[in-house]
C-alpha cells in the first residue's frame, strides 16, 4: 500500500470516492434518489440576483448556499427563496431541513425562519463559529 497526498485534487479523484462511498452506503439505506435543487430570482435581463442550491436525500433537504445580492437583502428574497425550497422539498417526500451557517452570516435569518441550533463547531475556520441548524417540515 502507497498513502499518497495531492492539493490539486481532480474532479474524477472525488468521484471516484463518491462512487465507492455510495456504494457502501447502498447496503444499509438502499437507493436513495438524491436530487439537486435550485431557486433563483432574476433580474428583468435574466441575471441571477439572488439564488439557493442544495439537494434533497431521503427525508432531507440539505441548503448549500444561499446568496442575495445586497441591494436586495432585507425585502424577504432570502425568505422566498428559503420558503420555495422548503415547499419543493417537502413535495419530493422531504419531512426535515438542515442549513449550516457561520457567525458572521445568517444565524438569526435562519433562526427567524424556524430552524433550530443543533451543534456549534467553534474556532472555525479560523476565529469565527460554524452553526449547524434543522427545522421540521412536516410531521
Amino acid at each position: 500500500m502507497k498513502i499518497t497526498v495531492t492539493d490539486a485534487l481532480m474532479a474524477e479523484d472525488t468521484e471516484e470516492i463518491r462512487n465507492h462511498l455510495k456504494a457502501n452506503n447502498r447496503k444499509f439505506v438502499g437507493e436513495i434518489l438524491n436530487k439537486d435543487i435550485g431557486v433563483f430570482a432574476l433580474d428583468d435581463s435574466g441575471n441571477k440576483i439572488a439564488g439557493l442550491t442544495g439537494s434533497t436525500v431521503g427525508n432531507w433537504l440539505s441548503i448549500d448556499l444561499l446568496w442575495v445580492s445586497e441591494a436586495l437583502r432585507g425585502e424577504g428574497v432570502g425568505s422566498k427563496l428559503m420558503k420555495t425550497a422548503e415547499q419543493q422539498a417537502v413535495a419530493s417526500g422531504c419531512r426535515f431541513a438542515r442549513v449550516d451557517t457561520f457567525s458572521f452570516q445568517a444565524r438569526p435569518f435562519y433562526e427567524k425562519l424556524g430552524y433550530q441550533l443543533q451543534m456549534t463547531l467553534q474556532n472555525y475556520p479560523l476565529e469565527h463559529e460554524r452553526y449547524f441548524l434543522t427545522k421540521i417540515l412536516t410531521d
